[in-house]
């Protein structure tokens, strides 16, 4: 059983500003604005919240102002993907990206004490790489390169959902900006969750979803683990991942019935 297999049946120009903040058209954003945008899309946006204290024209400004904050990563956000670029190498698939605005928000009604200003991940780069070997070299150009605010390695200690990768913070700019590697076998895992989160509306992003989905994708990226580092499969995981496959299916044949 290899890992590049096991998806057969349940695959379904932004401006930037440079200074210290960021800028609301020709209006200085500060860090202390940008927080209190985001309390109050936190309080628009979640359930129950109390209203009362606000006027109709509050939103629109909190929003203009997420806006601005998260245009102004974008100049960052390059400058450390062409540095990722360059350290990777031709061997390597990168990309960029700018965390959508309503993403921003659910994320701020998700960690009610997260402040806007403190989001590490608006401004985002990944590399993907052909093996371990590969990312461990490109981890240690960054560390003799960078600064790296702060390390998640989801591969040894991977989130609930089956999640792998290494998550790194540095700065640009005075901007956090989030990079993260991922081998071939992790970024197919990645991609067939999304699409599958995608055509069944399902946030399995935030580690949220029916159990035989979560325990499908959990064995799934366990499986690719052990095939991409040549390590033995848990003793009954051929039983373990068996079983979830067949619940998988049951699940998908039972939204068909219900669609």
């Amino acid at each position: 059983m290899r890992a590049f297999g096991i998806f057969t049946d349940c695959t379904p120009p932004i401006p930037h500003t440079d200074g210290p903040e960021g800028q609301r058209g020709h209006m200085q954003v500060t860090k202390g604005q940008v927080n209190r945008s985001g309390d109050v899309l936190r309080d628009w946006h979640s359930s129950g919240a109390d209203l009362g204290m606000y006027e109709m024209g509050d939103h629109d400004l909190a929003f203009e102002t997420l806006s601005a904050w998260r245009a102004a990563h974008s100049y960052p956000l390059t400058k450390v993907t062409n540095g990722l670029r360059f350290m990777a190498g031709p061997q390597a698939r990168v990309a960029q990206r700018l965390k959508r605005a309503p993403q921003i928000v659910n994320k701020l009604v998700r960690q009610p004490k997260m402040k806007l200003a403190r989001i590490e991940d608006i401004g985002g780069c990944r590399a993907v790489l052909p093996d371990r070997a590969s990312v461990d070299a490109v981890v240690s150009k960054m560390r003799g390169r960078w600064e790296i605010h702060r390390e998640r390695d989801y591969v040894a200690d991977p989130k609930s959902s089956g999640y792998r990768a290494l998550h790194f913070v540095t700065e640009r700019d005075g901007k956090r900006i989030e990079v993260q590697l991922r081998t071939v076998g992790q970024q197919t895992w990645a991609d067939t969750v999304e699409s599958f989160a995608a055509t069944y509306e399902l946030p399995l992003k935030d580690e949220v979803g029916p159990e035989p989905v979560l325990e499908f994708f959990r064995c799934a990226g366990l499986g690719i683990y052990c095939d991409e580092h040549l390590l033995d499969f848990p003793v009954n995981f051929a039983d373990r991942f068996a079983r979830a496959q067949a619940a998988m299916q049951q699940w998908m044949t039972d939204q068909t019935k219900e669609a």
